[in-house]
């Protein structure tokens, strides 16, 4: 089945999927191997975390002549900026307006200095923000009529009023003079190109920005700059390249505090290339220095024997033949902690040959963010704790502890849900959450069946999605179309693939907030529904009517409003 995807809304935002590798075993010492499978699993402990606070930037302002039917069609102001170790994934905070069409809302920022994403009715404009507050004015009268129908007050304001002019005359002019397809055999030649792309760019902003701004020079140019690093190694990725050493200076990683868009899709491109592009190591397996260290901090109650043996061991003693068995019971008595601790250090192993420290500081924070759709919290919480006091740049920290404390908010209902579960049916399923219900199926129930009886005489919108990107921004979505329908005219139901972990599925319906019957087949009740829909790329939706009968197989997904305005009157009429 193919993955839908989603378009993005500017030249600064390029975002992409990148797929973790599986990671495997480890080993005790150089001529020595601990027989043990280490398959990644889930782990049993969940620590407490700190969570370093973050700066805010307060957003308000005010929606000139606003009327009734702008308030209907579009009742709130959205801000979203992302995370550099999670840039598929933005944060977004939304603002109702007020009935003078006045809003604010406060937004956490992690780098001093960062690009937002302003989004209200059919305005999309990014600006810079920092602690404090950026002030924001749209006339209502000239949302389709003006080009820059749109204000900035506060901080960086003539910076901010600058490049919405310039944004726009950008994107005009980039769709009069679009790029050129690039073909180029190897990963040297493909950079000339890109950079010469990138340059033609660059030669417009000065040809247009004649007034010198300094600070709008670095924001265009590094976003630029940002822009053609990640298409580059994208490209290094699809074509399994490695980066050529005489442009290795010109590609690297920009650490600085100014932080854009552009510049997280070039870092989650620099992990896509480094996880396509990286050998993985001829022995895979840890160092008995580094399983001793684990069992040392892992392991409790150690006799005194055996901890200053283990100590031996880190500070690189050689282990013994006869003590493998020794040091395979010590670390059964934590083995599913310490597969997944071992994962890790795996994982920093296998860069740490092949990138600079810099590279690899970023890679060790980028596991966490890598692994969020695919373990349940409890084993992210455990990484979290592992890794965390590693990382040397404190924005990778900041970052680390915002995707932690996001990812944390629901803890206390997950953990309520663990035990209700079980004794959920679809006739009688738990809600974790006001007007959000989890049941259990048992294996080769015929769902279908029952959900017809289940909803029979009310319309159904079917949302089947996967655990990847695509699957989880359309469980998101849901909420939105929703609420823009007639209140309850449509029951929502969301049907998981079989190939999602339990628990990982149940925290992803909590996460979503995503209203409605949420529930997860096994594999047999998953080919019966691809073949029953027709299922043929995912996410997929269906729509019944009260009959039980296919309004439209291959329904629009929650975020599709063209497709929705087409089927609307046939649905609500």
């Amino acid at each position: 089945m193919n993955k839908r995807n989603k378009a993005t809304l500017s030249f600064y935002k390029h975002l992409h999927r990148i797929v973790l590798p599986e990671i495997s075993f480890f080993r005790p010492c150089l001529q020595l191997r601990l027989l043990l499978l280490l398959l990644i699993a889930s782990g049993t402990l969940f620590f407490s975390s700190s969570y370093a606070q973050t700066d805010t930037l307060t957003v308000r302002g005010k929606i000139e002549n606003l009327t009734v039917r702008l308030y209907r069609q579009a009742p709130e102001v959205t801000v979203a900026r992302v995370n550099i170790l999670q840039s598929n994934r933005e944060i977004v905070r939304a603002a109702q307006l007020q009935p003078d069409g006045s809003f604010e809302l406060k937004m956490p920022l992690v780098y001093p200095l960062e690009e937002c994403y302003l989004t209200y009715a059919n305005v999309v404009m990014p600006f810079l923000g920092e602690k404090g507050t950026v002030e924001i004015t749209l006339n209502g009268d000239s949302l389709t009529k003006s080009e820059v129908p749109i204000r900035f007050g506060g901080i960086y304001a003539t910076t901010n009023n600058r490049h919405a002019h310039f944004y726009v005359a950008f994107n005009k002019w980039l769709k009069a003079n679009p790029e050129k397809p690039i073909k180029a055999a190897t990963g040297f030649l493909f950079w000339e190109k890109v950079a010469q792309e990138r340059d033609r760019k660059i030669d417009f902003y000065r040809t247009y920005q004649t007034v010198k701004d300094t600070l709008l020079d670095k924001w265009v140019i590094s976003s630029l700059n940002d822009a053609a690093k990640a298409r580059f190694y994208s490209y290094l990725s699809q074509e399994k390249q490695k980066l050529p050493l005489a442009i290795s200076a010109s590609t690297e990683l920009d650490t600085n505090r100014f932080f854009t868009f552009a510049k997280a899709d070039s870092y989650r491109q620099f992990t896509n290339y480094a996880i396509a592009t990286t050998p993985n190591l001829p022995e895979s397996s840890l160092p008995v220095n580094t399983l001793a260290r684990l069992i040392l901090q892992y392991v409790p109650n150690i006799s005194t024997t055996d901890s200053l043996k283990l100590v031996g061991y880190v500070q690189g003693e050689t282990a013994k033949m006869r003590e493998l068995r020794w040091l395979s019971n010590l670390f059964n008595q934590k083995e599913d902690t310490l597969r997944l601790i071992a994962a890790y250090e795996l994982y920093t192993r296998k860069f740490d040959a092949a990138h600079s420290a810099k590279e690899l500081d970023y890679l060790k924070a980028a596991f966490y963010a890598e692994n969020i759709n695919n373990f349940a919290l409890k084993n992210l919480t455990l990484w979290y704790n592992h890794l965390r006091p590693g990382l040397k740049n404190p924005y990778y920290v900041r970052s680390l502890d915002e995707l932690h404390h996001i990812e944390s908010l629901d803890s206390a209902v997950i953990r309520a849900v663990e035990s209700k579960i079980e004794a959920a049916t679809l006739n009688d399923p738990t809600e974790v959450l006001p007007g959000i219900f989890l049941t259990n199926i048992p294996p080769f129930l015929d769902v279908w069946s029952q959900l017809k009886r289940k909803f029979k005489g009310k319309i159904v919108y079917f949302l089947f999605w996967t655990n990847d990107e695509w699957g989880r921004r359309a469980l998101a979505e849901a909420n939105a179309l929703r609420a823009s329908l007639p209140p309850n005219s449509v029951e929502f139901v969301y049907v998981s693939e079989y190939k999602t972990n339990d628990d990982v599925w149940r925290e992803a319906a909590i996460k979503s907030r995503s209203r409605g019957l949420h529930l997860k087949l096994d594999e047999s009740q998953n080919d019966y529904f691809v073949a029953e829909w027709a299922v043929t790329q995912v996410p997929y939706a269906v729509l019944m009517d009260a009959n039980g009968k296919y309004i439209r197989r291959n329904a629009p997904l929650p975020a599709d409003r063209e497709g929705w305005s087409k089927i609307w009157n046939k649905v609500f009429n």
